[in-house]
C-alpha cells in the first residue's frame, strides 16, 4: 500500500509496493538451424521448428537473398538443366548453357549455339531428367546426358560436338589418370565400367588400344542387380555409387586393367543419382530413398548420417528420385538438395550448412538446375576480326575484349529458359514467363516451443535482435499453443527497419498465459538477419490476454 508524501520525515520511510521483476526465461542465438525431428520442446533453444527461404550463416539466421536474370537474354525456351563452366590451357574460359536438346556458349557477348557435327544425324535426345554429367580431360571438354547418346566431346574453336571416338553410351563420365571412365551404358549393362586408351581419350576399343577396356563390377550375382548410379574422381581415387554399395577405385600399374575396385561401403548406396555432389576438397553428398536419409562421406573416413535432423520431411517431398538434382556452394560450404514437386512448379530446396552442421529449407519457382560456376566469356580479338574493313564490322569495341571471368557463383536454371544468379542485394526472385515483375517469396522463422508451467509463470516480455541490409516490413507473432492449431498465431507486432546495418532490438510487452509458447517472424520483402531472442516472463500476476 502506498502513502502520499507528507511534510513529516518518517512518511518518507515507508516501503512503497513495487510491481512484479521480470525474470529471463531463455535467452539464445539463432544459429541451429531447423530440427523437425523432435517434439518442437525438446530441441535446443538456438533452434528453429521451421525456417524457411533462410540461410544460417555467420552465427545468425538470414532471410534468404534474391536473385536476377542472367545475361545475355536465353536463347530459347528450353529448360535448362547445367550451366557450365571450363578454362582451356590456353586460359581461355567458357561458359555454357545445356538443355535436353542443345547447346550454347557465350561469346561476344551473346548466347552462341554449338552446332551437332554427329556423323549420321545423332541428335541429342534427352528429357528433362536426363541430367549433364561434364569432365574435363587432357585439355577436352566432355560429356554425357545420362547415357541418351554418345559421350560428346565439344570443340571450341569450331563450335561443334559430336561423339567422343566410338564410346559408348554410358550414364556418367569422369577424367582419371589420363583417361575418360563411363559407368553405366544405359539399358544395356547397367553395372559396367568403361575407359579410354591412356591419353588416347577417342579410343574405347580394347582390340585398337589395350590400354582401353570394359567389364562389369561384379564381386558377386547379387552385385549384377546393383546398378551403378554415380561416377567421381579426385587425384588418386575414384568412387562409385551403386544403388546398394559404394565402391572405391585405385590406379595400378597394368595398362590393360588400369583400376583396382573395392567395396567400401557394402550396405548402403545411393538410389538418388542426381542428389550425388561433391563436396569439400574429398567428399561427397547424397539422398537415399531407400534409408530414408542424406549421407557425406570422405575417401578413407566414415561414412556420416547429415540428414538425422530433418530426414522425415524430406522424404515427404520426394515424388520421383529421378527429378531431384544437387548443388554444393563452396563459398559458404553448403550442400542443397532440390525435390521438384508433384503438380507443382515450385521446388523444395534443403539445404545443409557443413560448417554449423545445420538445416534450412528454401522454395523456388521453375528451377532446373543449381550451379556455381565462375562465369566467363571469350572475348573477340583483334586476330579473329579477319581481312575485313573497320567500318563494316557490327558490335561494339567491349565485344573486342579480353578473356573475362569472376568468381564462383551460383547460377539457376529454369524451365523457361532463363537463368538466374544470385544476389546478396535483391530481396525477389528474377522475372520468369510466369512472373514478369519478380517472383516474391515469403520468409517463415518459428521458434522452438518453450514449455510454460502456466500456473506459476507468464509471458512477460519477448526481445529479438535483428540487423538488415535492405529494408522491408516483416511481422513477429506469437502463440499460446506452440504454432498448433487452425488460429494459432497472434500479431505482436509489425517493424519496418529504417536503420540499416546496425544491430537492432525489437520488444514486445504484454502478460501471455500459455503452456506451449512460441513466436514466428515473417516477411515478404527486405533482407535482415536475426541474431538472437529472450523470452522475458513474470512468476507471478494476472493474465492479459
Amino acid at each position: 500500500m502506498a502513502f502520499p508524501r507528507g511534510p513529516f520525515p518518517w512518511q518518507d520511510e515507508i516501503p512503497q509496493a513495487r510491481p512484479p521483476e521480470m525474470q529471463k526465461f531463455v535467452e539464445s542465438r539463432v544459429n541451429g538451424g531447423m530440427i523437425t525431428m523432435l517434439d518442437p520442446a525438446d530441441i535446443p533453444p538456438a533452434a528453429l521448428q521451421l525456417a524457411k527461404n533462410c540461410t544460417v550463416r555467420f552465427d545468425k539466421t538470414s532471410r534468404r537473398p534474391g536473385s536476377r536474370l542472367l545475361e545475355p537474354t536465353k536463347p530459347n525456351d528450353e529448360p535448362v538443366l547445367k550451366f557450365a563452366a571450363v578454362k582451356m590451357n590456353d586460359g581461355t574460359p567458357h561458359t555454357i548453357r545445356m538443355t535436353p536438346t542443345t547447346i550454347h556458349r557465350i561469346s561476344g557477348g551473346v548466347w552462341t549455339a554449338l552446332t551437332d557435327a554427329n556423323v549420321g544425324g545423332e541428335e541429342l535426345a534427352g528429357t528433362i531428367t536426363d541430367r549433364f554429367n561434364t569432365a574435363i580431360i587432357l585439355d577436352n571438354f566432355v560429356f554425357s546426358n545420362n547415357g541418351a547418346n554418345h559421350i560428346q566431346k565439344i570443340n571450341f574453336t569450331t563450335n561443334e560436338f559430336a561423339r567422343l571416338g566410338n564410346a559408348p553410351k554410358y550414364r556418367y563420365i569422369c577424367g582419371f589418370f589420363n583417361r575418360v571412365v563411363g559407368a553405366a551404358v544405359r539399358d544395356d549393362n547397367e553395372v559396367q565400367i568403361g575407359w579410354s586408351g591412356d591419353a588416347n581419350i577417342d579410343e574405347w576399343d580394347p582390340l585398337v588400344d589395350e590400354s582401353a577396356g570394359f567389364g562389369p563390377l561384379v564381386e558377386s550375382p547379387s552385385d549384377l542387380s546393383d546398378f551403378i548410379t554415380g561416377l567421381f574422381a579426385w587425384t588418386n581415387v575414384m568412387l562409385v555409387l551403386r544403388e546398394k554399395s559404394i565402391w572405391v577405385a585405385t590406379k595400378q600399374p597394368i595398362p590393360q586393367i588400369p583400376f583396382d575396385f573395392k567395396t567400401a561401403i557394402p550396405s548402403i548406396g545411393c538410389d538418388c543419382p542426381s542428389s550425388a555432389a561433391l563436396i569439400g576438397l574429398d567428399g561427397l553428398a547424397w539422398f537415399d530413398y531407400r534409408t530414408g536419409t542424406v549421407y557425406a562421406y570422405s575417401v578413407g573416413g566414415s561414412l556420416e548420417r547429415i540428414g538425422e535432423k530433418v530426414e522425415r520431411d524430406i522424404v515427404r517431398n520426394v515424388d520421383d528420385v529421378e527429378k531431384v538434382f544437387s548443388a554444393y556452394n563452396p563459398i559458404h560450404n553448403e550442400y542443397t538438395i532440390y525435390i521438384p514437386q508433384a503438380g507443382s512448379k515450385w521446388v523444395a530446396a534443403w539445404t545443409y550448412n557443413l560448417r554449423g552442421k545445420t538445416w534450412v529449407y528454401n522454395e523456388y519457382y521453375d528451377q532446373t538446375t543449381a550451379d556455381d560456376i565462375e562465369i566467363g566469356s571469350g572475348g573477340l580479338t583483334i586476330d579473329q576480326l579477319g581481312p575485313v574493313p573497320i567500318n563494316t564490322l557490327e558490335g561494339t569495341i567491349d565485344d573486342l575484349s579480353p578473356t573475362a571471368s569472376t568468381l564462383p557463383t551460383r547460377v539457376y536454371g529454369r524451365g523457361d529458359g532463363s537463368g538466374a544468379t544470385e544476389d546478396v542485394n535483391v530481396d525477389t526472385d528474377a522475372p520468369h514467363d510466369d512472373y514478369p515483375t519478380g517472383i516474391i517469396y515469403q520468409t517463415e522463422i518459428v521458434s522452438k516451443v518453450f514449455t510454460i508451467p502456466e500456473d506459476d509463470i507468464y509471458i512477460a516480455e519477448i526481445r529479438i535482435e535483428y540487423d538488415a541490409t535492405i529494408g522491408g516490413p516483416f511481422e513477429i507473432q506469437y502463440s499460446r499453443t506452440g504454432g498448433a492449431g487452425l488460429d494459432a498465431w497472434r500479431t505482436a507486432k509489425i517493424v519496418d527497419p529504417q536503420v540499416l546495418e546496425v544491430p537492432r532490438i525489437i520488444k514486445y510487452r504484454r502478460l501471455i498465459k500459455s503452456r506451449r509458447f512460441a513466436w514466428r517472424l515473417i516477411s515478404e520483402r527486405g533482407l535482415f538477419g536475426i541474431l538472437s531472442y529472450e523470452v522475458h516472463v513474470y512468476k507471478a500476476g494476472k493474465s492479459n490476454r
